[in-house]
């Protein structure tokens, strides 16, 4: 290979590679933490997120859930979630959270705030 087109092949190469890097890391920007609700169950139990990240509750059961958390600086109520529908929500303040269905008590999940 001549000079010219093995220095050609070498910047082509770490371009792409780069190009491949910033399309996963705005797949991951976009997709963000997803759980999902489905048989009576949140998957994954249990998740972590940066403080001011956000977290979509997606609910993929053929009937309604509820989201909700009692803890303390991270108490919220999203109300009843119908089937193939998804919330999101942000988690401003670290710490531990304990996620709940009213409707299905054994339905929890912990999700982790970091700083």
């Amino acid at each position: 290979m001549r000079k010219g087109h093995a220095i050609f092949a070498a910047l082509f190469g770490l371009a792409l590679g780069g190009a491949v890097g910033l399309y996963a890391h705005l797949a991951e920007a976009q997709t963000g933490t997803v759980i999902v609700q489905q048989g009576i169950a949140f998957k994954p139990g249990k998740a972590t997120v940066k403080a001011g990240g956000q977290i979509t509750f997606r609910n993929e059961d053929p009937f309604g859930h509820n989201v909700y958390s009692p803890s303390k600086g991270g108490i919220f109520d999203i109300g009843l979630q119908q089937p193939e529908s998804e919330t999101a929500v942000v988690f401003k303040e670290a710490g531990e959270y304990v996620i709940q269905c009213r409707i299905h008590p054994k339905m929890k999940a912990t999700i982790t705030v970091t700083p």
